[in-house]
């Protein structure tokens, strides 16, 4: 597991080759800089950051949607980089009045943000930002009160609506486990929705580096065999282990079982049902987690 980090790289873009003052921001400090090519340096660096390799060289990610991008500054975080689609956004955005002083702001057309984008439909501000952390076990609540380890969960959009329930639902923190997709891959930080920014999230935690820890149990998501979760306490300091939709937990459960103690449990579904997705899965787990926190004592 990684325990230490870089910086990002000092700036994103070594001369910024066809792009020029916005007209808009007339020239000022807070102008946008024109981009009329596709090969304009900071629209391939945003390219370059769909690549894992580069994310983690340079921890740096690409949050699109000015959702997301006003979800980190809402938290006090500030893009290194924005690149503004000036035929849908206003001048008097708040995102661009919240940017005002940030250098590396660029104006481009729909048809260019569509080329840097890996939605559907491009949305009218991309952000660079610094990656958070990176976390460890030193920097989060260990022994946690809730944590979760995905094990196999290679989809990125499972990756990032599993951060964002996290989030939402109590967790300490989320641990990337063999086979998981980066948490800072695109569509992940897409379907976080702003949690990226909020939660933290480990990243290459083997079950080894797990089983040095003690002071909780493991909750591991089965698909038979398990308790009910209603029979099953997850008020105590507790792992959440989710696993793939097909291999499940197969490839880490037995060293997870060798260290730890490990709970199976299985949600119930109706005759011929398939596998739950794995962030609906851990959805209703961490629900039913705060169900029982909530829960009223006897009278």
């Amino acid at each position: 597991m990684r325990a230490g980090g870089r910086r990002p790289r000092g700036r994103l873009t070594q001369g910024t080759g066809p792009a020029r003052p916005d007209a808009r921001g007339g020239g000022g400090p807070g102008a946008l800089r024109r981009v009329t090519s596709h090969r304009n340096p900071a629209l391939q660096q945003v390219r370059r950051l769909e690549q894992k390799r580069t994310r983690r060289e340079e921890r740096l990610l690409v949050a699109e949607g000015e959702d997301v991008v006003q979800a980190a500054l809402d938290r006090g975080i500030a893009p290194v980089m924005l690149l503004v689609d000036e035929e849908r956004v206003p001048a008097d955005d708040p995102r661009l009045v919240a940017t005002a002083g940030l250098r590396e702001r660029y104006g481009l057309s729909t048809r260019l943000m569509a080329g840097v984008s890996t939605l559907a439909s491009p949305p009218r501000i991309i952000g660079v930002f610094a990656q958070p952390g990176p976390h460890h076990f030193r920097t989060v609540a260990m022994p946690p009160a809730l944590g979760v380890y995905l094990a196999g969960v290679a989809d990125p959009g499972n990756v990032g609506t599993l951060v964002r329930t996290c989030a939402a639902l109590g967790a300490d923190w989320l641990a990337l486990g063999p086979g998981s997709a980066d948490a800072a891959h695109p569509r992940a930080v897409r379907a976080a929705m702003g949690a990226t920014f909020a939660l933290p999230v480990l990243e290459g935690v083997r079950p080894e580096d797990l089983a040095t820890r003690e002071g909780f149990r493991v909750v591991a998501a089965v698909a038979h065999g398990g308790a009910p979760p209603w029979e099953v306490d997850l008020t105590g300091p507790t792992v959440l282990a989710l696993g793939a939709e097909r291999a499940g937990l197969d490839p880490v459960i037995s060293a997870l079982r060798e260290a730890l103690d490990v709970v199976d449990v299985t949600i119930p579904q109706g005759e011929g049902a398939e596998s739950l997705n794995v962030a609906a899965a851990g959805a209703a787990l961490l629900a039913e987690r705060v169900r029982q926190s909530f829960r009223m004592p006897p009278s």
